[in-house]
């Protein structure tokens, strides 16, 4: 921690630790409900949960199409809340309009995405789409307000209550929907946590709220939903994606194998990855374009330190994935293991790429994002046709998958960098002229 002070400003580190450790215990608490939990549950169910992720993962991602970006970025608190409120505003709506889709196309959707064994359970993604929505945008407000002490105090929250609701329902043996509704409460919990400052420390900016200041932001703010959220959800879809091919090509057993060797392998970018990354957004949106060059070295010392903390637990699955999965989870939880040991990579990669890359929202390089998002997602349907089309075994289509996206961010760390380049050339050239 000392040297991360050295590395970063004190600021900067002092709330990398406060959310880093809060999301060390959630994650410790994770790790003590983990064995319980998946003796309660098999490989199967675990599978219909990891569908059910990917699919809200999908939709929640665009809820509210994006505007919530601009709550963090916004040139005042009352454009802020504005734009908070034109975000509610979509949620709401979509909500609707998503409970109506399921409601009379449930079967074919589902069908389409092979995930038929979610049709008994179609009413709950809108439920969840509603409440992980209205919690991705009080942590916005939160980001503006730097409140990491809130951002903290919700972490904790969402693994008390998700783990304490998985292991409930496991006991009351209520299947699958005991997962998804252990998840969907995982997902929500801490909107308390969030608004509560608003409501507390805010609550007069909402006299500012009128409709010609929404529709203002909505025209202000329009590259987020044109931009922004199509290039989100290709970029969700880069990640969600092998859920439905793998579900279709191998299974659901071998599905909820893959499912849980995920989740574990992306447990450093849950624990300290996002908690650099939400810091560094916050950091960068008020230094905004004002110092690209800060931003520049901010970057470039977080690189070199992500890499080396990276290094720690990819070398621990390479060497040990399959025993470890066996021995806290259980001797029918060896092969994810296997698959835990493959994803490794991909994860390193994202660990040390995916917190830099915030910088095209910041600098709002919508477009070029998006056409990133888009490769990602040719590159995704590239890995599993090819392995579909020689009949590869999961083991290889994961790897395949791997390697692709281990490129993607790869590409997107490059460009990133180069756009601060050219932000600092601008700046250069301004100052001079």
């Amino acid at each position: 921690m000392l040297h991360l002070r050295k590395l970063f400003q004190s600021t900067f580190a002092k709330n990398v630790a406060m959310i880093s450790a809060s999301t060390a215990f959630a994650q410790m608490l994770n790790a003590l409900f983990s064995p319980v939990i998946t003796r309660l549950y098999n490989p199967d169910e675990y599978g219909i949960l990891t569908l059910y992720i990917s699919i809200l993962g999908l939709v929640a991602i665009i809820a509210s199409l994006k505007y919530e970006w601009g709550i963090t970025i916004a040139e005042s608190d009352e454009k802020a809340v504005n734009v908070m409120c034109l975000g509610f505003i979509i949620l709401f709506i979509f909500t609707i309009i998503t409970y109506i889709i399921f409601y009379l196309f449930g079967r074919p959707i589902l069908n389409t995405l092979n995930a038929t064994k979610l049709f008994n359970y179609r009413y709950l993604i809108p439920i969840g789409v509603l409440l992980v929505g209205s919690y991705g945008i009080f942590l916005q407000w939160a980001y503006r307000n730097k409140d990491f002490h809130s951002i903290s105090m919700t972490k904790i929250w969402q693994s008390v209550t998700g783990n304490g609701a998985f292991v409930l329902f496991g006991f009351l043996r209520i299947g699958p929907v005991g997962l998804i509704l252990g998840q969907i409460l995982k997902e929500s919990a801490g909107i308390g946590s969030l608004s509560r400052p608003f409501f507390r420390n805010s609550i007069r900016l909402i006299k500012e709220i009128s409709k010609d200041q929404i529709i203002w932001c909505a025209k202000r703010y329009k590259n987020f939903p044109l931009y922004s959220a199509p290039s989100q959800l290709l970029n969700t879809a880069g990640i969600q994606l092998p859920v439905f091919f793998i579900s279709s090509l191998y299974g659901s057993q071998v599905l909820g194998l893959y499912g849980l060797a995920n989740t574990v392998v992306n447990l450093p970018m849950v624990l300290i990855g996002q908690s650099i990354g939400d810091v560094f957004y916050a950091e960068v949106a008020s230094i905004g374009k004002r110092n690209p060059k800060r931003v520049k070295d901010l970057t470039d010392k977080l690189f070199k330190k992500l890499v080396v903390i990276g290094l720690v637990p990819l070398v621990v699955l390479l060497f040990f994935g399959p025993f470890l999965f066996s021995f806290v989870f259980g001797y029918k939880w060896y092969d994810a293991g296997e698959y835990a040991k493959i994803l490794a990579f991909l994860v390193f990669a994202r660990f040390i790429f995916t917190p830099i890359s915030r910088i095209y929202s910041v600098f709002e390089r919508q477009k070029k994002a998006f056409m990133l998002d888009l490769f990602r997602v040719i590159l995704v349907f590239a890995a599993f046709g090819i392995s579909d089309f020689f009949n590869l075994s999961s083991y290889l289509a994961v790897g395949l998958y791997s390697i692709a996206m281990s490129i993607v961010y790869l590409i997107t760390y490059l460009l990133a960098q180069n756009i601060l380049k050219e932000d600092i050339k601008k700046r250069e050239t301004f100052e001079t002229a």
